[in-house]
């Protein structure tokens, strides 16, 4: 087996098991722990700085594939949720555009964490943006609106639209779950590599 061959079944092995991670900790957070965050994209933040942008998207690609079969399994159907694969592939992108020279992430800790909390502020206010036009013409046809709906929903009113609501309700909560996600991905990438930094160097 070529070294690049082995590399490839490697990508492909950590995008399916982090897909899969994420899919269980969103399941945990928002259905048993009822918590009004995404909290679905701690794994793919770490592979998108270790591996780049396509991995990051097939580790969300996974999650999502896993989340609709959850659906069809209990209800039948699977509503709009691909429709969200959109907002992902914007967090991804934006926070690609910080994070894509690693040299950049070993400025010392304090430009470090400056650097990263630019890049998940910058990415939930474009999420924000896409993931709230996305609500403005799904949410109607939605047929439970979930606890992080309600929360937009409660924006919405005589001093405001239901697409500003729809955007302008996400951005704290979004704000939050992108600065969570975003260093917990980090986190886990600076374990990943050191592992196998380290496992490289014993063979």
């Amino acid at each position: 087996m070529t070294a690049k061959l082995k590399n490839n079944l490697i990508i492909c092995l950590v995008v399916v098991v982090a897909g899969i991670l994420d899919f269980a900790t969103a399941t945990l957070f928002q259905t048993v722990l009822h918590v009004p965050l995404f909290l679905d994209m701690t794994f793919a933040m770490a592979v998108l700085f270790t591996y780049g942008v396509l991995p990051a998207i097939m580790t969300y690609v996974v999650n999502v594939i896993c989340g609709c079969i959850k659906l069809v399994i209990l209800y039948g159907k699977n509503d709009y949720v691909y429709l969200f694969t959109l907002s992902a592939l914007t967090i991804i992108l934006v926070t690609w555009t910080f994070v894509r020279k690693k040299e950049n992430l070993k400025k010392g800790v304090n430009l470090t964490f400056l650097y990263i909390l630019s890049a998940a502020v910058c990415a939930a206010l474009a999420c924000s943006v896409v993931s709230g036009i996305i609500s403005y013409f799904t949410y109607t046809l939605v047929m439970e609106a979930g606890p992080f709906d309600k929360i937009i929903f409660a924006f919405s009113g005589d001093q405001m639209g239901v697409l500003a609501s729809c955007i302008v309700g996400r951005i704290p909560i979004t704000i939050l779950d992108r600065i969570i996600t975003t260093f917990t991905g980090f986190g886990i990438y600076i374990l990943y590599t050191r592992y196998m930094y380290r496992g490289g160097q014993s063979q």
